[in-house]
């Protein structure tokens, strides 16, 4: 270090401590206002240098968190060129930030300005190449600009806050303010972060990316949170946690977004390599025929489709039992098939528990007076409804199966009341517990010969096993050189076929007779939801036929036609039960009811409650920092230097 600088250092916070003594920084937020001014106006000896090079020897960071989600950010710094003049300083903003295999947590950046109080080149220059925002201040024609000077950075980021949710019982913003990517070494390090509620609770973190070392003080006056740090190293992070009351942010949440997915470049398969030829066609053969062979649905043959044998009577003979033919005639079915719930026909038609089937479960609960679906009244009563209360009605008993049951105490685990809203983000983990509980539901009934999930990740795990082989054989054989014609196309053949057993896996899943036989019952139930016109409705006066045969057809997709057929009843003066299981923010008039209201609101709902109930829950890249944070374990950071 230059001889003298600490000396100054340390005259910088006796001055501090007598401003503090003085009573010039007081409660609220107020120590603002004590502290020193630019850089440049001081005396040399009170910049804290720690290298004749390029550095940062003040960096003050104001946050404003609005109730929006979105954070305003103004930087304040001081950079030292040294002895390696140059156009300026740069800073690298994340714009990405991996949550899992599949998603990323997104932070999107506006407004972004720059200046220069004492007066260097500041030209704002940023590229994004959509991982990392990458900001440049400076005149690209001037790289000689020296000394110490002041930079102003501002910009709004959304994205950065956490919601309440498991990981932390409040709303929370687990920020690196300094990044692991900064090149040059920074001191005198503050970070004022204010929100529009009191804060609950403040820490910090710096050093290396991964350290649970404090930082050098937090501090917390009513809605703002105060951090400092003497000095970070190149490479070290400086990490803070702000909390406010759950609720304070309402509605805001992670952004999250599907990973790119680039594709792998594969080169065509060379005819030279004739082993690689047979093996590719050979295997391909194979697997196709074993699942036309375990993959195809059984039937009762000689039976009209949909019918199954008397009870205690099975079928006799070699050809009582055999393929089905897809292209036999389907009867229309006026009802659905019984005792079958709309959820475990929608995991028989198409062979998996969607999102939807367990939407349709939820409706079809409600229908059945288990729960009751409230809408949220809106301060415009003229925009449609955004979010929904579900009530619960009473509890779960022994007249639900085993994945109903599940999802009600999932939903109102130790509460009677939930606000759809409420479950985005936190309910994902319980979605796939009554996902798995459909399929074992379906394959219990006796109408799949295996687990249909278990098949397709037995033929997938295969098929990967068999692509991963194949990749390291032709790796292990280009390092080792070795130069025998056409060897490279065998692992490549291998692979291939890998590819063809995970593609075939989605078809492996095969129907028992019985399986196949309330197939085509659902099937003829479809028809009767598709095409049925209002006159051929059949329905006793004052039963709400309409509720019944709803969450069908919402597993179906067909549930905006099947409410407009029935608005065309009520149009007619038919006396259509209207749902006392829904409970909207409307006029219901007759004849207006299904067609203005309940048919918009409903196919809304089905819509926002299937994305709210497989929303992604954010891990633990940015999650909690109350529960076990560290140095660089927050959201956004980046880093930075000089250019």
């Amino acid at each position: 270090m230059r001889a003298g600088r600490p000396a100054g250092r340390a005259r910088v916070r006796a001055a501090a401590s007598l401003a503090v003594a003085a009573g010039l920084v007081g409660l609220g937020g107020a120590s603002a206002q004590a502290v020193p001014g630019p850089v440049s106006d001081q005396l040399p000896g009170q910049v804290p240098d720690q290298t004749s090079g390029r550095e940062i020897t003040r960096y003050d960071v104001t946050a404003d968190v609005g109730v929006d989600g979105v954070t305003d950010v103004t930087i304040d710094f001081d950079f030292d060129f040294g002895d390696d003049p140059g156009h300026g300083p740069y800073l690298t903003l994340p714009r990405l930030q991996g949550v899992d295999d599949e998603h990323d947590r997104e932070f999107r950046y506006r407004d972004v300005t720059a200046a220069s109080p004492t007066g260097a080149p500041a030209d704002l220059h940023t590229e994004d190449d959509g991982e990392w925002l990458v900001v440049r201040i400076g005149d690209e024609d001037v790289d000689d600009v020296d000394g110490v000077q002041t930079y102003t950075l501002t910009y709004a980021v959304d994205g950065l806050l956490n919601p309440a949710n498991e990981q932390h019982s409040g709303d929370e913003l687990y920020w690196n303010v300094i990044g692991t990517g900064w090149e040059v070494p920074i001191g005198d390090v503050s970070a004022t972060i204010t929100g529009p509620a009191a804060v609950e609770g403040a820490a910090c973190f710096a050093g290396p990316s991964g350290s649970t070392q404090a930082c050098t003080s937090a501090d917390v006056a009513g809605p703002t949170a105060t951090f400092t740090q003497d000095l970070l190293d190149r490479g070290e992070a400086f990490t803070t946690v702000t909390g406010w009351p759950g609720g304070t942010f309402p509605g805001v949440a992670p952004i999250i977004v599907d990973k790119p997915d680039p594709a792998a470049a594969w080169a065509p398969v060379s005819p030279w390599g004739a082993v690689g030829l047979v093996g590719l066609v050979v295997g391909t053969f194979l697997v196709v025929r074993r699942v036309r062979r375990t993959g195809r649905d059984r039937a009762y043959l000689g039976l009209t489709p949909g019918l199954r044998p008397v009870t205690g009577q099975a079928p006799v003979g070699p050809g009582a039992s055999g393929f089905r033919d897809k292209r036999a005639p389907i009867a229309v079915q006026f009802t659905p098939p019984a005792d079958v719930r709309p959820g475990e026909l929608g995991t028989l038609v198409d062979e998996k528990a969607d999102p939807v089937d367990v939407t349709a479960t939820l409706i079809d609960l409600a229908v059945r007076g288990y729960l009751r679906i409230e809408e949220v009244p809106r301060s415009n009563p003229k925009k449609k409804p955004k979010d929904w209360t579900l009530v619960s009605l009473r509890p779960a008993d022994e007249a639900l199966l085993e994945y109903e049951r599940l999802l009600l105490e999932e939903i109102f685990s130790g509460r009677d009341r939930v606000d759809l809203s409420d479950l985005k983000t936190t309910f994902a983990s319980s979605m796939s517990k009554v996902q798995d509980h459909l399929y074992t539901q379906v394959t219990s009934v006796g109408w799949f010969r295996s687990n249909p999930k278990n098949v397709r990740t037995a033929w997938w795990v295969a098929g990967g096993a068999m692509v991963f082989a194949g990749l390291l054989l032709l790796i292990f054989a280009l390092a080792a050189g070795i130069e025998w014609p056409g060897f490279a196309w065998v692992p490549v053949a291998l692979a291939v076929v890998g590819v063809v057993v995970v593609v075939c896996g989605s078809h492996a899943p095969a129907r028992t007779e019985d399986g196949t036989a309330v197939l085509a019952q659902a099937l003829g139930f479809r028809t009767y939801l598709t095409t049925a016109e209002a006159e051929q409705i059949r329905f006793e006066e004052g039963e709400d036929v309409f509720s019944r045969y709803l969450p069908y057809a919402i597993v179906f997709g067909v549930a905006e036609r099947w409410a407009r057929v029935f608005a065309e009843l009520a149009a007619q003066g038919r006396p259509v039960a209207q749902p006392g299981w829904y409970a909207g923010y409307y006029d219901p008039l007759p004849g207006v009811f299904w067609a203005s209201a309940f048919a918009s609101s409903m196919d809304r709902f089905q819509t926002v409650a299937t994305e709210s109930l497989t929303a992604p829950t954010p891990g633990s890249s940015g999650g909690s920092g109350f529960s076990g944070g560290f140095s660089g374990g927050g959201v956004g950071g980046g880093g930075g230097g000089g250019w």
